[in-house]
């Protein structure tokens, strides 16, 4: 699928969409690691197994950006903005209490069962969506770490309601032919409710890398996969796999993730690379090659693929992985 210039088509054309039966399913690899990031755009929690929620990983109390930083106007804000946002760790090991740390900062802790029912309106990517306000502490403290004010600018917010707030997806068989658009909905997530990365495709990016001659190693942290899989096949093996089944659970491909400017911030120190890497080679051979694609992609490259749930239940690390048998 991947070229020297680019990717042909980052859709499933030409692969057989048809949900495997029982018996059709081959072991292709395994679970290496499982991520949930509790608050968009903030550092992730490692976890050894995880619940597949129609609307993103959960784990006892951990629940996939289930929180969200917004500005004034309920706009998000992320890492693609302010880079040391990756380094607020937050903590939920308390029930019913949010702490997070940041390096040099007094903690502050959000007590989730007192935070009143107000309603904000939020926006993912212009996608409508709502939030419950937690507060003005946690708000003074994330204006403080993040855009060093003592303004209480930005605003926390928590999906609180059971349902997601966002909207369907609308359908469109050429670029989404996998898409339930009522089904693949998350809480505060960019797009979809799951993304899964392969250590082989990382390695391939690596390799691609040193290469070119850039001083540069990136590990699995700085894609925030939720699922990183490992195994005997190529790197982007997966973006063709239409299906796959972990543990109980089988997963849609839904769509290629399409990368931006967050590949460039390192997980370890908040800081971007000031060459714009692993970004700049990620576009010279994982850019899309497909006329409808670049209408909407441009030259963002594919890495990772986004997933949606077809049947939930439960997955953990070392669990093998399985797809549709090879004809």
């Amino acid at each position: 699928m991947s070229t020297a210039e680019g990717v042909t088509r980052g859709t499933l054309v030409g692969s057989d969409l048809s949900l495997p039966g029982d018996d059709q399913w081959s072991q292709v690899g395994h679970v290496q690691s499982l991520y949930i990031y509790p608050v968009k755009s903030m550092a992730g929690v490692s976890v050894s197994s995880c619940s597949t929620d129609m609307t993103g990983a959960r784990s006892g109390v951990l629940v996939d950006r289930q929180f969200m930083v917004v500005d004034k106007k309920g706009k998000m804000q992320t890492a693609r903005k302010y880079p040391n946002m990756v380094l607020i760790q937050p903590d939920l090991s308390t029930p019913g209490k949010l702490t997070l740390s940041y390096p040099g900062k007094q903690n502050v802790t959000v007590d989730i069962e007192a935070v009143k029912d107000l309603n904000v309106v939020c926006s993912v990517w212009g996608e409508s969506c709502k939030g419950v306000d937690c507060g003005d502490a946690v708000s003074s403290w994330l204006s403080d770490v993040i855009l060093n004010s003592s303004d209480p600018e930005l605003r926390l917010v928590f999906h609180k309601e059971e349902y997601t707030s966002r909207p369907s997806k609308e359908d469109n068989e050429y670029m989404y032919p996998l898409q339930v658009g009522v089904k693949d909905r998350p809480l505060f997530a960019d797009g979809y409710p799951y993304l899964m990365l392969s250590q082989p495709s990382l390695d391939t990016l690596n390799y691609a890398l040193s290469s070119s001659g850039v001083d540069l190693t990136v590990e699995e942290t700085r894609f925030r996969p939720n699922i990183l899989i490992a195994g005997d096949f190529p790197g982007f093996a997966e973006d063709k796999w239409a299906h796959v089944k972990i543990g109980e659970t089988v997963f849609r491909n839904v769509k290629l993730c399409t990368r931006c400017s967050f590949t460039t911030v390192d997980p370890k120190t908040g800081e971007k690379n000031a060459k714009g890497e692993p970004l700049k080679t990620l576009r010279s051979f994982r850019s899309t090659l497909d006329k409808e694609e670049k209408k909407v992609y441009g030259t963002s490259p594919f890495f990772g693929v986004n997933l949606g749930v077809e049947k939930p239940g439960s997955i953990g690390v070392n669990d093998k992985i399985y797809i549709k048998k090879q004809e």
